[in-house]
């Protein structure tokens, strides 16, 4: 038995698309610089357009980006090329980049109402961003930890939490 994974037609589909939109897009390339490794071999002046060099090259997309990318289609389909919401959400993804679309989706209250598989698609973001360390995540988690934030987007969270000034649910030791 095969370790590769089996990946739907149509997902493979979408997501070839979505590149190809991502890439060619007529946005500053470096908005992707955490989404492609060395985004400024695409920036050198030889008369092409940034877009035109990553078109021709189609690079591929860093695991995190990659995994971003297919969460949405997984959680979307074709429904992010019509019109609505679900198409607001990749123009918006496209204009930053997976990377940052997510991270920024992120920093959404948990417990703000919303469509129940945009909730689930940001615990996706999470996820991912917890299997890929090298996007910082982590380390921001640890220092939130430290301070005795809440760093769980799944934990329950309460509205009348104390906000004295003094209170510490956990040891504070930043390493600064």
């Amino acid at each position: 038995m095969s370790d590769t994974p089996i990946i739907d037609p149509l997902e493979a589909v979408l997501f070839e698309r979505i590149k190809l939109l991502l890439f060619s897009v007529n946005l500053p390339v470096q908005r992707l610089e955490a989404d492609i490794d060395d985004i400024g071999r695409f920036t050198e002046a030889d008369g092409r357009s940034a877009q035109l060099r990553l078109i021709e090259a189609m690079p591929p997309l860093t695991p995190a980006a990659e995994a971003i990318v297919r969460a949405m289609i997984r959680a979307y389909g074709v429904e992010l090329f019509s019109s609505g919401s679900a198409n607001a959400v990749l123009r918006a993804m496209i204009k930053t980049g997976p990377i940052r679309f997510a991270q920024t989706a992120l920093t959404l209250d948990p417990d703000r109402p919303g469509p129940q598989r945009a909730l689930q698609l940001v615990s996706e973001f999470n996820r991912i961003f917890e299997r890929c360390p090298e996007r910082g995540f982590s380390q921001a988690r640890q220092v939130l930890s430290a301070l005795g934030l809440l760093v769980d987007r799944n934990a329950p969270r309460s509205r009348h939490a104390k906000r004295d000034g003094n209170h510490q649910s956990g040891p504070v030791n930043s390493g600064l």
